[in-house]
């Protein structure tokens, strides 16, 4: 079943059965669990009629009996077990997959049961096998770009505001896919505009923090056009302003070249953005910025940029060289090349 449909299963009542949520896209996800608890759990009778299980430590046994107990003034019980162990391929515990799919196959009709799991799950178990051939296993998955952009400006113009095009992509550049952190970031964008009614770009850069991911791709934009002052300066402002540690940024500029080195080779090549994107497991966002980063840099310089990585984090670990200045090597050897 193609996760969007839930939520208008869940509007018309037509939860019944044993459901699976599982997936990357955790803020929807959420959404999706809370909505069907709100839908089929009266506040008044919830320690009657609701049960949450943690699947990380329980047995067979607890999880059925839980879907045994009849609802009380109600007609549906909801269970929810959380990251059942059987599931995400570590250690199958107290759990016999063959009874819970017997007992899953002729559970009471008065129970519904979601398991519910954080990230990936094994897809191999027979578990996942019958619960997808009912149409139920509902994989949620990271909104492409046209559907992120859509669920911004939905967003907004349910707080009464509009947002321009490009201070959407904007935000996505700032802040990254993931919904729950662009959701909390518009929400005090959305406090600090106040009677104002529209979102630009200068409002988003005077509220918004940009994520390390942004600040490494602004520090490849000053390193690509040679603007070594320019460069440690945003440098300076993660190590000394917010307080990043050193190994996370060598690691980010690392593979930043690296993506953009990928990129700019499968362009070359006549790949598409699309097929980019997907080779590489990417954000279509992500590969456009690479490819506008790619035009600063030929592929030898690319090359030479990795390695000088690879160097600095060898001589950083084995005492070498002091991890600031390191970082600061990197910068200046690649803007005078």
């Amino acid at each position: 079943m193609d996760y969007r449909k839930i939520f208008r299963e869940i509007k018309a009542g037509g939860l019944q059965g044993a459901y699976l949520f599982f997936g990357e896209e955790e803020y929807v996800k959420q959404q999706a669990l809370h909505q069907a608890i709100e839908a089929l759990v009266n506040p008044l009778l919830k320690d009657l009629n609701y049960t949450q299980i943690d699947g990380t430590q329980v047995d067979l046994d607890t999880i059925i009996n839980a879907c045994e107990t009849l609802p009380f003034m109600a007609d549906k019980r909801l269970v929810i077990v959380k990251d059942l162990s059987i599931l995400n391929g570590k250690s199958d515990g107290d759990i016999d997959e063959n009874r819970f799919l017997d007992y899953i196959k002729n559970m009471s009709e008065t129970t519904c049961l979601i398991l519910y799991c954080r990230g990936s799950i094994d897809k191999r178990k027979k578990i996942y096998r019958y619960i997808y051939s009912t149409g139920k296993a509902l994989e949620f998955q990271h909104l492409n770009d046209r559907e992120l952009y859509t669920w911004i400006n939905q967003t907004v113009e349910r707080q009464g505001k509009k947002i321009a095009y490009d201070a959407i992509r904007h935000l996505v550049d700032l802040v990254g896919n993931n919904l729950e952190d662009i959701s909390n970031e518009l929400k005090k964008v959305i406090s600090y505009v106040g009677e104002r009614t529209v979102i630009d770009v200068e409002t988003m850069d005077q509220i918004i923090v940009p994520t390390l991911e942004q600040s490494i791709f602004t520090l490849v934009d000053a390193i690509g056009e040679k603007k070594t002052h320019e460069a440690l300066m945003v440098l300076g402002n993660l190590i000394y302003g917010r307080g990043q540690a050193i190994q996370p940024i060598l690691a980010m500029i690392a593979r930043q070249f690296r993506l953009i080195l990928q990129s700019k080779s499968y362009h070359e090549m006549g790949y598409t953005y699309e097929t980019i994107a997907t080779k590489l497991k990417q954000r279509l966002f992500v590969v456009r910025k690479c490819l506008s980063q790619g035009r600063n840099f030929t592929i030898e310089q690319l090359k030479r940029g990795l390695d000088l990585c690879l160097k600095v984090d060898y001589g950083i670990k084995v005492g070498r060289i002091q991890d600031t200045m390191g970082l600061e090597l990197i910068i200046i050897k690649m803007c005078s090349q």
